[in-house]
């Protein structure tokens, strides 16, 4: 269970939460990263329409995304609201949580391979990664994809950014995605049709972008690579020299809109 640094949650943080009680006026909520607590939603919180039963918006044992209104610690009392969030705020930090899991199984392996409990991990590196990086997996995809120096520019020490590399190589299966644009190439010369195929020849050869045909004068420029980023860069810098290529010889270029 992904756990947070602190006992309680802070005022207007988003939380993931266990429905284990509901009543005509109020929701009671188990606080999945913060062990023992539980927040309430009145029922005012719960919709922004009116409200005939708080069954037809909430089950028990539901897993929900709540808005932190208040904190009381001397009352152990923790104000919840649903309505404040939209259905993307909603789903953007499920999939956060999702990632956070993903990021606490590795940092399990992380800890039996320091030969140290979970519990220890989060104190030593855990909330410091919870602190410096998007979600709790990011720390492993970067280590992979970058190297593990570009971890440690992000604040995690040496001491440990090689074995998160190591784990991260080990463990997570990037798939691969393939990103391309469409273009128009046209040349009004007999020799037309020759000059193209040797503009993207040459392209496919000096950035590794596939080419394929669709229909005069319509062609598909692609890449297919694991780091999104790396691959737009690819791309672009593959359009801007044939499309260089192709007007230095008096042809004509152009990008098709989507």
């Amino acid at each position: 269970m992904v756990r947070r640094k602190f006992d309680y949650p802070q005022n207007g943080e988003l939380i993931i939460g266990t429905v284990k009680d509901i009543n005509p006026y109020s929701v009671f909520v188990s606080l999945d990263e913060y062990p023992g607590r539980v927040g309430m939603i009145h029922v005012s919180e719960v919709a922004r329409k009116w409200i005939r039963d708080v069954r037809n918006f909430v089950k028990k044992d539901d897993k929900i995304v709540c808005l932190v209104l208040n904190v009381d610690r001397e009352k152990d009392h923790v104000t919840l609201s649903l309505k404040r969030l939209s259905e993307n705020e909603k789903n953007k930090r499920l999939q956060t949580w999702k990632r956070d899991e993903k990021g606490e199984k590795l940092l399990k392996v992380l800890a039996d391979k320091k030969r140290m409990t979970l519990e220890k991990a989060y104190e030593e590196i855990g909330f410091d990664i919870q602190e410096n990086f998007k979600d709790m997996l990011e720390v492993f995809e970067l280590a992979m994809r970058k190297g593990k120096e570009h971890i440690e520019e992000r604040g995690i020490p040496p001491s440990w950014s090689s074995d998160i590399k190591e784990i991260a190589e080990e463990k997570i299966k990037i798939k691969e995605i393939k990103i391309e644009e469409d273009v128009e190439i046209r040349f009004f010369s007999p020799d037309g049709l020759e000059r193209i195929r040797e503009i993207l020849m040459d392209a496919g050869k000096k950035n590794g972008v596939s080419v394929s045909y669709i229909s005069a004068p319509k062609y598909r420029i692609s890449v297919s690579t694991k780091d999104p980023k790396e691959g737009e860069r690819i791309l672009k810098k593959s359009l801007e020299e044939i499309e260089m290529d192709v007007k230095k010889n008096d042809g004509e270029f152009l990008i098709q809109k989507h």
